[in-house]
């Protein structure tokens, strides 16, 4: 799967360039983010203390280490401008100007279906909402395709994420606005700050395409192009997810990462995340072409069931109360070897004697390979 084609690299670099100077222009924001900004001093309340959170670490690398490393993107702090009152439209309106392989993002809520267009988020990388009388952040990073939802919630209280200007293995650095402190998001720890230490907490936000989510939803709010700010939502200015030799298609790097791996091209995209403090990825075309796979972690019996109807993948715990279970796909239906039950995608069993049983599932978002190994060396990958 590796593509070695970069000819068109100084093209990109040249459109980045641009996009650059456009966003810092148009975005109407403040001065750019100091080096030092740091939310505070440290203490002691709600949290970790002054010595703890010097020793922190993350996958066996010391927080401080992660904010050495943090660099200048281009733009200023709030450069990229979050959408802090978004808008929306039915499916039917967003169809006017979504094509049907269009990647979305898409949040289910107790409220409905929420959808939000990569077209859109290319520009803006954070939506903050709320869902159910409590604020989310819907983020995007380009450079590394992860897509992950954050609650609005920290010690020091409620909260909004904002862009940084900054980034950290080629990934967008957060901040939050209660303590400034600076959140890569990928490792969604506060690496600096009041908050340093502190783990934002994660909802599932699946990426799909769009006439996939249209076939499944039927409807739906989608947000929409009118944003307040000016901007192409019809050019991706990083090149396009359907083809073409760029930013999504070739093996090339923008920013230099603190760990590298070669066993998969860097831009494989994994399901990833963390079973307590150990990280683990499946690789995502692995998981298409098998539709299911078992795996441990932490001693924890886990398995991936493939959606092939999103387009997406999910990762369950295997133990229900104190049996564990064993899936096999046949005939196209996810039967467990103990009881013969029939599973669907969503982990919850449809027929048999556990009918109504729901498996918990364990949140993973879509990521680049390169990104997530930069934030996490010790990862065990499932293929």
């Amino acid at each position: 799967m590796r593509n070695r084609n970069s000819k068109n690299f100084g093209m990109i670099l040249s459109g980045l360039m641009i996009l650059l100077v456009t966003i810092t222009s148009m975005a109407g924001c403040g001065s750019p983010a100091s080096d030092e900004m740091s939310g505070g001093a440290e203490t002691e309340e709600g949290g970790l203390s002054t010595s703890q959170r010097d020793t922190a670490v993350e996958d066996g690398i010391p927080l401080d280490d992660f904010f050495a490393n943090i660099q200048a993107g281009g733009p200023p702090m709030d450069g990229i401008p979050p959408l802090e009152t978004p808008e929306y439209v039915t499916m039917e309106e967003a169809d006017r100007f979504l094509s049907d392989l269009a990647v979305v993002f898409v949040v289910e809520s107790s409220e409905g279906v929420y959808v939000y267009p990569q077209s859109i988020l290319v520009w803006h990388e954070i939506v903050n909402e709320t869902f159910e009388g409590e604020k989310r952040s819907i983020t995007y990073c380009p450079l590394t395709g992860s897509t992950i939802g954050y609650r609005g919630v920290l010690t020091a209280g409620e909260t909004t994420y904002g862009t940084s200007g900054k980034l950290l293995n080629s990934n967008l650095v957060m901040y939050d606005r209660a303590t400034t402190s600076y959140i890569p998001q990928i490792l969604g720890v506060a690496v600096s700050g009041q908050s340093k230490g502190e783990r934002l907490e994660e909802f599932p936000v699946i990426w799909t395409r769009w006439h996939l989510a249209k076939a499944y939803y039927g409807e739906g709010r989608v947000l929409s192009t009118n944003t307040g700010f000016i901007r192409d939502y019809q050019r991706d200015p990083y090149g396009s997810y359907l083809s073409g030799d760029d930013y999504y298609n070739n093996d090339r790097l923008m920013f230099p990462v603190m760990n590298q791996d070669d066993r998969f091209n860097p831009k494989e995209v994994v399901l990833a995340n963390r079973i307590s403090e150990t990280p683990f990825a499946v690789l995502k075309e692995s998981l298409k072409s098998k539709g299911l796979m078992e795996f441990s972690v932490e001693e924890e019996p886990l398995a991936a069931f493939y959606d092939e109807a999103l387009e997406t993948g999910r990762v369950f715990h295997r133990g229900i109360e104190e049996q564990v279970l064993n899936f096999r796909i046949e005939n196209g239906r996810i039967i467990d070897e103990q009881t013969q039950s029939v599973w669907n995608e969503r982990g919850a069993a449809v027929e048999g004697p556990l009918e109504g049983t729901q498996l918990d599932m364990i949140n993973v978002y879509d990521v680049m390979w390169f990104g997530w190994f930069a934030f996490h060396p010790q990862t065990d990958v499932y293929e």
